[in-house]
């Protein structure tokens, strides 16, 4: 198999990597009336509490229209909560309620045991090899600098 080869069956097993991982994350949103960005936004949140609104954006990467109604039903189910920063009071900060941290706790640990299984069976159980890969795709993410 020459490199182009390669290339290709790696970009095809990534695709069915991702499409895998995130279908373990669809099977349980669905149960909760949530979908894939309201998923992120509980990640985000939840490993970084209190974190403020125009940081959230950032993070997801999305404009202030694209986040408001995602938001906005969030806190209607009651899982998150937003409330003037401490320092600056026209400043909002998210938080997960205690409902919205139980769904983030299931959602994260089903695909953290997946990850967790993936690397045990590779040469890489650490998964430095695959945490150094992701971070090259990653380093121009602008979110990336909340979670170096």
């Amino acid at each position: 198999m020459d490199k182009e080869d390669r290339l290709n069956q790696q970009i095809a097993l990534f695709y069915f990597a991702y499409k895998t991982f995130v279908e373990t994350a669809d099977r349980l949103i669905g149960k909760y009336g949530i979908t894939r960005t309201h998923h992120r936004i509980l990640f985000f949140v939840a490993h970084s509490p209190g974190v403020k609104m125009n940081e959230l954006l950032t993070l997801l990467e999305v404009s202030k229209q694209a986040l408001h109604q995602p938001l906005l039903e969030l806190k209607e189910k009651g899982y998150i909560t937003m409330e003037p920063s401490a320092k600056d009071k026209r400043v909002r900060c998210v938080f997960l309620t205690e409902a919205g941290a139980a769904i983030e706790a299931e959602l994260g640990e089903a695909q953290r045991r997946q990850m967790a299984a993936a690397l045990s069976a590779s040469d890489d159980p650490d998964g430095k090899v695959w945490t150094h890969i992701l971070e090259q795709y990653a380093k121009e993410r602008p979110g990336l600098a909340f979670f170096k």
